[in-house]
């Protein structure tokens, strides 16, 4: 599904980033029955935050896409907040707001050793710091009731 610019939003990235993941979050979202029909979409505020990670053992060598397993990923869960603001399609054109959550599980592999240190005790010992970012979101209204939504969001993984 194509997903026509409606409202955009970045937060500063970081500078480099040695593990990471990067995916799209598309789905259709539906106003909830108590608020009224949609005459446009004013903007939409998308807040990640990471609500736990794990670290497991995974094969080593090399997958079907050609990612070089290392033979440990950590398993991210992130929730995805979001606030879509819009015009109501009444004739005082009041403004209103739906509010979202969606859970997301994502995986960044990572390597057995970063600067000589076990990965393992990396993690456990809290030395990996795990942070989202939004990159950009777009809108499009479907119809009164629901609009499609497209978020890209990066997941970071930095050695403290």
């Amino acid at each position: 599904m194509n997903c026509k610019n409606q409202s955009s939003y970045s937060t500063k990235l970081p500078k480099t980033s040695s593990y990471f993941k990067e995916e799209t979050v598309s789905e259709t979202l539906t106003i909830p029955s108590q608020k009224p029909d949609m005459e446009r979409i004013l903007d939409i505020m998308v807040w990640a935050e990471i609500e736990n990670y794990k670290l497991i053992e995974t094969e080593i060598g090399k997958s079907y896409e050609g990612q070089n397993l290392t033979g440990y990923k950590l398993i991210v869960e992130v929730s995805l907040k979001e606030k879509v603001t819009y015009v109501a399609d009444r004739p005082e054109q009041s403004v209103h707001a739906a509010h979202f959550e969606t859970l997301k599980s994502m995986f960044i592999i990572l390597p057995k050793e970063i600067n000589g240190k076990n990965i393992c005790n990396l993690v456990d010992s809290k030395a990996i710091s795990v942070t989202p970012y939004i990159e950009a979101v777009h809108a499009k209204m479907i119809d009164a009731r629901t609009l499609h939504k497209c978020i890209l969001l990066l997941v970071d993984a930095d050695y403290c």
